[in-house]
């Protein structure tokens, strides 16, 4: 084999972990990371559908039930053969122990190793996306699940080298790989969080690819002849985050008030150069579940001047508004626009941008009223937002991504009537109506469909996915 050639990325944030050792967060730039380094019985391809991963194959033998066949011949980047018991007690210590990622495996009841190679999963009740949710079950071995931490040790085609945090973190080939060995090692995520500095790693060839490149910078950029820039809409929505058991956005009409102020296409215009689309509800069309019939709220200031009156805030309020500073493309002066266009009809929001590494601890503590905050449905369902994020807290649940204190009966209805359906149409139906429920009690504000921009050397080729995940192995030397 020729000898391996390095890659470096700049990228403007550090992982928040690696699975699946605290802080790690169940953040997409993070999570893709991870994926280089672990993989799962099932996996989407590049145009999100369903693959086989490490099963290469599998059975129902009932509405409750999946029996999964393990590939022969696999081994972890330690070198140990992997077995069905790896798989069963990845599973099992996901749910038990509230690791990251394990809210997409609520449907699952037991995971049983039935001999060295078939894995029976049984589920509360039949559900018809237990094979996407498992897309996010990465598989590690047994003995490493009891661990503290837990070793990271995957079975994907990259090995973590080295990380210091804050810097950088470092990459290799798995030599235990089964599939074909990724064109490059070592890979390099560089943390830079400058813009400029990022893009002009790559246009003085010391870097390879940098991310979350500037809107206003597109137009200059595609006009040179050294790099490309890949730019389109991903399955990202941006919107607020309104704590409706706290006041005062726990009034009804406080958070209508707040509705009314935005203008949508305003802040588009204003903090991202006119690159995004407006968002009526928290998927974009290409998300099942997507309801047509929501449109995007217009403003009304007049109307939310007098809701506040109303609500006894006469001289309207003040409020902090929480966001990271380093996760969201232009996210913090997409915070700025927003408190601009609050000021307009007397809310007074004070911004507190910081480190994506503290905000997402804030929130899912229950100490941020008011918070922007983003979600990409990489299942491609609006089952994963729903679930994870609108659904009132579950007993026995450990991890809960629920940061706006919503507990809304006929909205839990939906949620699990919509996972125990058995028919993809009356699941679509029921998360239609999920989302339009999601509207009308306002603890989430739609705002945009975030337009991802990645700067690329010419001396690489990569056909990315639609969310443009930084995936080191789809990567190679282009001719």
């Amino acid at each position: 084999m020729a000898a391996p050639e390095s890659l470096t990325l700049a990228v403007r944030a550090d992982v928040t972990g690696f699975f699946p050792n605290p802080p790690i967060e169940s953040e997409a730039f993070t999570v893709d990371v991870n994926r280089s380094l672990f993989e799962t019985l099932v996996r989407f391809d590049p145009g999100f559908r369903l693959q086989p991963g490490l099963a290469e194959r599998w059975e129902n033998p009932d509405d409750r039930t999946f029996v999964f066949e393990i590939r022969q011949g696999i081994r972890f980047s330690s070198g140990k053969p992997l077995t069905a018991r790896d798989v069963a007690a990845s599973l099992n210590a996901s749910r038990q122990r509230g690791w990251v990622l394990s809210e997409y495996l609520q449907a699952i009841e037991s995971a049983v190793a039935v001999d060295e190679r078939q894995v029976r999963v049984r589920t509360h009740h039949p559900s018809l996306v237990l094979l996407a949710k498992l897309t996010w079950a990465f598989v590690l071995p047994a003995e490493a699940t009891n661990e503290t931490p837990v070793p990271v040790v995957g079975t994907g085609p990259y090995r973590l080298e080295s990380w210091t945090p804050g810097r950088e973190f470092v990459l290799a080939r798995n030599p235990h790989f089964r599939g074909p060995p990724p064109a490059f090692s070592p890979v390099r995520f560089r943390i830079e969080p400058d813009a400029g500095r990022r893009l002009d790693l790559v246009l003085r060839g010391e870097a390879e690819v940098a991310d979350n490149v500037p809107l206003d910078a597109l137009d200059n950029l595609q006009g040179r002849s050294d790099v490309r820039v890949l730019a389109q809409p991903s399955l990202r929505v941006l919107f607020l985050c309104l704590r409706v058991d706290q006041a005062p956005l726990s009034d009804p009409r406080v958070r209508e008030a707040v509705d009314l102020a935005l203008d949508r296409q305003e802040l588009i215009a204003r903090a991202l150069s006119g690159r995004a689309e407006p968002a009526s509800q928290l998927v974009p069309a290409a998300v099942v579940g997507f309801n047509p019939k929501l449109t995007v709220p217009g403003p009304d200031r007049p109307r939310a001047r007098r809701l506040l009156a109303q609500a006894g805030h006469p001289r309207g309020l003040k409020i902090r508004l929480d966001g990271p500073n380093n996760r969201y493309v232009n996210d913090v002066r997409i915070l700025h626009e927003i408190a601009r266009q609050l000021s307009l009809v007397g809310i007074e929001a004070e911004v507190n941008s910081i480190d994506k590494a503290e905000f997402f601890p804030l929130i899912q503590s229950g100490r941020s009223k008011l918070h922007l905050l983003g979600w990409s449905c990489e299942s491609g369902e609006a089952g994963d937002i729903l679930d994870s994020l609108l659904h009132s807290p579950l007993p026995g649940r450990q991890v809960d991504l629920n940061s706006v204190g919503l507990a809304d009966a006929e909205l839990d209805r939906l949620i699990d009537e919509a996972n125990a359906s058995t028919t993809d149409l009356r699941r679509v139906l029921l998360l239609q109506q999920a989302m339009a429920r999601a509207g009308e009690l306002r603890a989430t504000l739609p705002l945009l469909v975030q337009t991802e921009a990645v700067l690329l050397s010419r001396r690489i080729a990569w056909d990315p996915t639609l969310t443009l995940a930084l995936r080191p192995e789809a990567m190679r030397p282009a001719r």
